[in-house]
């Protein structure tokens, strides 16, 4: 009887040895996983200022390529007036001789 309890100790004594290093290797496995997790977080973060500031360079950039049609526009628009008062002008003056 003494021999089977001396048995049933060691196999205990090998399972509880056992069933340590697993709990050790779970543990290790967990604390990655919860700096994976806080890595992702800091990325995601990361990446939204990131997306933030590529929207706000592309309404400049947008702000910036229609800057020179505008002023050509203007410029167009002041190149008819010119034209149109010239053109008034000589009716006027034209006008006035016949």
């Amino acid at each position: 009887m003494e021999q089977e309890w001396s048995g049933r100790i060691t196999a205990l004594e090998e399972r509880v040895s056992s069933n340590i290093r697993r709990i050790g290797a779970l543990e290790q496995s967990q604390e990655t996983l919860r700096r994976l997790a806080t890595a992702v977080e800091v990325l995601a973060t990361k990446q939204e200022t990131v997306a933030e500031s590529v929207a706000r360079l592309g309404e400049k950039m947008d702000a910036l390529e229609r800057r020179p049609g505008k002023r050509w526009d203007g410029l167009v628009d002041k190149v008819l007036l010119i034209l149109a008062g010239a053109f008034v002008t000589f009716l006027l003056t034209r006008g006035g001789t016949l």
